[in-house]
């Protein structure tokens, strides 16, 4: 039996690279926008990871030349401010599209059996996502940087042994190179990692039905693809065109014992609660990771129809109103002194 032969070279060739693989089956709603916001944050995620590698070829995370370097990147390197800027705004596309589609997975009901370990890796994503933006914004090493620095290394210390991992007593190496390494390195590799996990589970559990009755018509992946290629070309597009427009935020070099910033405007609610209780800073965040990261198990009906979830979908919908005005409330608040 004679394998390769017969067919056109292409036909050949993508039967080598697997290519036929992508050809099967899936809902045609899933090339609807709430189906592909995990998939614009996918192709966001890779820009920011592109824009970063470049950055990273003129950073020096050294305390007297960090915040030095970057200033080089605006004024000095050849499109330095763009790629720059092309890092910030992707990095914000980020967070609204992940957050947009974790309310998406709630309200199909996509944590449910058997997609509760998709949810989990999701809720997991989320949560390095967030520690991308507070290493990048400690890299600045600007007064907001320095800050926020602070107020991590306030946690630390009250973490006791579970902190000193990510404290300043752990080495003699300063915790600027150390979140350097993290922001570089540790944080992409568990990305990649969670993400191959997180999307091998969607194609074994496939993508969740929809919350009410209908019929669903069927269409080749391909055309998913095709759907995610022009909102990923439209995401590249936007995001270049704000940072042509708009600036990144970057102070100079910081000042120790002050406290005069605020931080990014995804961190707002948490500086909210702060200015009612200063450990609000620990115990907020927690909550929330945990209540995100157990609702499989918290709620295990087996129905996925919002009208019988109404107690949950509203409790989900007040959380989400007060972060809103968390955030509102953080931005016309006047900063604060937090920390001992």
């Amino acid at each position: 039996m004679k394998e390769g032969r017969g067919g056109s070279p292409i036909d050949n060739i993508k039967k080598s690279l697997g290519i036929s693989a992508v050809h099967y089956q899936i809902p045609s709603y899933v090339n609807r926008l709430p189906y592909i916001l995990g998939g614009i944050t996918l192709i966001s995620l890779i820009i920011l990871f592109v824009s970063g590698i470049i950055l990273t070829q003129f950073y020096n995370p050294v305390v007297s030349d960090a915040n030095r370097s970057i200033v080089s990147i605006k004024n000095e390197v050849y499109l330095g401010w763009f790629v720059r800027g092309i890092h910030y705004w992707a990095m914000n596309v980020v967070i609204v599209t992940a957050l947009l589609h974790l309310i998406r997975a709630f309200l199909t009901s996509a944590y449910k059996r058997p997609r509760e370990f998709t949810w989990f890796t999701g809720v997991l994503l989320l949560s390095l996502i967030g520690g991308f933006i507070f290493t990048g914004t400690v890299l600045k090493w600007d007064q907001e940087g320095y800050e926020a620095l602070q107020h991590h290394l306030w946690v630390m210390e009250r973490l006791g042994v579970i902190g000193i991992l990510l404290s300043e007593k752990l080495s003699s190496l300063h915790i600027l190179s150390r979140l350097y390494t993290i922001h570089i390195s540790i944080l992409p590799i568990l990305s990649l990692i969670l993400l191959s996990i997180h999307l091998f589970l969607i194609k074994v559990h496939e993508i969740s039905p929809l919350p009410w009755k209908g019929e669903v018509r069927m269409v080749d992946f391909t055309s998913h693809i095709k759907q995610l290629t022009k909102y990923g070309v439209f995401s590249l597009f936007l995001i270049s065109i704000v940072a042509l427009i708009i600036e990144p935020p970057l102070g100079g070099g910081p000042v120790e014992g002050i406290e005069i910033t605020k931080p990014p405007w995804m961190f707002l609610w948490i500086y909210s609660l702060e200015n009612i209780w200063g450990d609000f800073l620990i115990i907020a965040p927690s909550i929330i990771f945990m209540a995100l990261l157990l609702l499989p198990i918290i709620d295990r009906g087996g129905s996925i129809d919002l009208r019988e979830r109404k107690i949950g979908v509203t409790i989900f919908i007040i959380v989400l109103l007060l972060l809103a005005g968390l955030i509102i409330n953080g931005m016309i608040t006047s900063a604060g002194h937090h920390m001992d």
